[in-house]
């Protein structure tokens, strides 16, 4: 109902001005509670805490291209970046340099560190880049840049014209120190200290359906990136060591497997080309063939104890010949139908058909003990103690890197293992030195525990999808991180699948169908183990394109997400600066530093 009188609009008006200002310190309270602080309520910040740029920086910065992206997370430094693509736009390749910048709130921006970004790679369009800062390890910053492929360069169309191929470059920079450092020359360019003057860059390519960059996982868990390479899943480990082997930290791997790998033998994963501009077809075996298995020492263990329970029950009576010949022709039943390449088995205690590290029962591959029998023939050897075998469908790799000694020569870093070529340098763009045996300097550590994906589809698929019997084969798959522990290690990841396979129909049986599915996986960073977590339902794809296939399936993740989203703490954050507004045609309006209140005006 309207205000009949002016007193009553003033005093509405009143009420409406009293309840827009709340009291700060109950939005304050409110946010601590809820986990994030409502943006609105603080658009505006008192005038003694925004600093126009154009007072802080001077005019020839600014005319010289500088793109300035916002704070650090420690609030020292305000970063910014140039493109420079040469006279010529349309035959010249793009390079790129990131700038930090010491800011004070009462002087002048001082530079004081800078980097050339991507260095070694042709970059022939403008890039979107991605500056992000891990929660807690300030020692090194992360700079992620992909084009589009839609500039109207001339150089660009004739270098690429495969709309299908999207190029990845990364950058890993160590910081400033945050104090002088005696070996650190604190100055443009740097010095010579390993610590404060290390720059790792790499390249590939990713293919349709293009992976996204996902800070809030991909950077989860200190000094490890996770990188989604179309094929493949690798997890990046950057850590400064002090050069000896034994000393050394392992952030990756650290648990190796004591059993052999469970599923058919095969070829390394490095014998497989990685970047490759289509998918590699998986083997189209509708049927599974079965392989011999080797048991690990714990189920080994296990099935002998309950041998000797039954031996036991046997001769004390309790076992009838009818139970026992009843239970032997159900051992021999289940094994047959694990041969077919399917096994009905409770869920509970189907947890993952893939080898782990643990003893528990749950852990134990599928499969009831072994008959007993009256004589008294030793168990099964199991596996010795020691034995480390990798998974299948991963692969790892760790190299150091020092700086050049005295008399050696510059080498590249050719390594069957290394599933992404990392060039690891200097600030002033020379290679590091790649450690080989013992070494007592500072080093940098290089982990990768590589992934592969079309190797573990087929064995997801082969083990613990119930449709197996009907699959054919896949043509395209999208994988999408759904979580990370930083804590446990585990990666929860979900692929989404475009397969053909056979109708349940005996009528539509004579020729396979295009169906949708889902598979989710865990995956510990500590062992490469993968466990199936589980494995949707065949939807047959009718008329749809493979564009809104995909997109209803990342509508669905990020649903899934959302349902399992924790707000994160107030330090515990990654930090996250892009050019996106550049790309858009507009500028951000501020740079603020949130945890100190402090605007920077645009």
């Amino acid at each position: 109902m309207a205000p009949s009188s002016k007193s009553e609009k003033d005093e509405g008006k009143t009420k409406a001005q009293r309840k827009h200002k709340e009291h700060v310190v109950k939005l304050l309270v409110r946010g601590k509670l809820s986990g994030h602080f409502p943006q609105r309520r603080f658009r505006k910040l008192p005038p003694r805490v925004c600093v126009p740029l154009k007072n802080i920086v001077s005019e020839e910065f600014l005319t010289a291209g500088h793109i300035f992206l916002g704070f650090t997370k420690c609030g020292r430094y305000v970063l910014s970046y140039t493109s420079d693509c040469g006279e010529d736009d349309d035959f010249s390749f793009y390079t790129y340099h990131l700038y930090w910048w010491e800011f004070n709130l009462h002087s002048r921006l001082k530079q004081v560190h800078h980097v050339r970004l991507f260095a070694g790679e042709e970059i022939y369009s403008d890039l979107y880049l991605t500056v992000c800062e891990w929660p807690n390890d300030t020692s090194k910053i992360v700079i992620f840049g992909f084009n589009t492929r839609s500039s109207s360069s001339v150089l660009m169309n004739l270098m690429m014209s495969d709309e299908n191929n999207r190029d990845i470059y990364i950058t890993i920079a160590s910081m400033p120190p945050p104090k002088p450092c005696s070996q650190f020359f604190f100055s443009i360019g740097g010095g010579d200290c390993l610590e404060h003057g290390y720059v790792l860059n790499s390249r590939y390519q990713v293919v349709y359906p293009f992976p996204t960059f996902q800070p809030a996982f991909q950077l989860k868990k200190d000094q490890v990136i996770l990188l989604n390479t179309s094929y493949s899943l690798v997890a990046c480990a950057i850590s400064l060591c002090a050069g000896n082997q034994d000393t050394s930290p392992q952030i990756l791997y650290t648990k190796k497997l004591s059993s052999p790998n469970f599923g058919p033998a095969s070829a390394p994963l490095s014998s497989v080309p990685q970047r490759s501009p289509e998918r590699r077809q998986p083997p189209q075996s509708p049927c599974p063939v079965s392989t011999p298995h080797s048991q690990s020492q714990a189920a080994a263990r296990a099935r002998e104890f309950a041998a000797d329970l039954f031996r036991r029950a046997q001769a004390s009576g309790v076992v009838g010949d009818k139970e026992e010949e009843k239970r032997v022709g159900s051992d021999e039943k289940v094994r047959s139908t694990r041969d077919k390449g399917h096994v009905e088995m409770p869920k509970l205690e189907r947890q993952t058909s893939f080898p782990q590290a643990s003893t528990s029962a749950h852990s134990l591959a599928p499969g009831p003990p072994p008959a007993p029998s009256s004589s008294s023939s030793p168990p099964t050897q199991a596996p010795t103690e020691g034995t480390s075998t990798e998974p299948g469908y991963v692969n790892y790799s760790h190299l150091q890197y020092c700086l050049p000694r005295p008399g050696a020569s510059e080498q590249g870093y050719e390594d069957d293992k290394v599933q992404l070529p990392f060039t690891v340098t200097d600030l002033k763009g020379k290679n590091l030195e790649l450690v080989n045996g013992t070494y007592n300097g500072q080093c940098v550590s290089v982990e990768q525990l590589t992934l592969d994906f079309e190797y573990l589809i087929n064995e997801v698929i082969r083990y613990d999808a119930s449709w197996a019997s009907q699959f054919c084969s896949f043509s395209d798959y999208d994988v999408v991180i759904l979580e990370v522990c930083p804590e446990t290690n585990i990666v929860m990841i979900n692929i989404g699948l475009l397969l053909l396979a056979f109708s349940n129909s005996d009528e539509e049986h004579c020729r396979p169908n295009t169906y949708h599915s889902n598979l989710r996986v865990s995956w510990d960073l500590n062992t490469g183990v993968c466990c199936t977590v589980g494995v949707g339902d065949l939807t047959e794809v009718k008329g749809q394109t493979s564009g809104s296939v995909w997109s209803s399936y990342r509508k669905t993740c990020v649903n899934t997400v959302m349902k399992w989203l924790v707000p994160e703490s107030g330090s515990r954050y990654i930090n996250r600066m892009t050019n996106e507004a550049l790309h858009k045609g507009s500028s951000l309006q501020v740079l603020a530093d949130s945890d100190r209140c402090t605007w920077i005006v645009l």
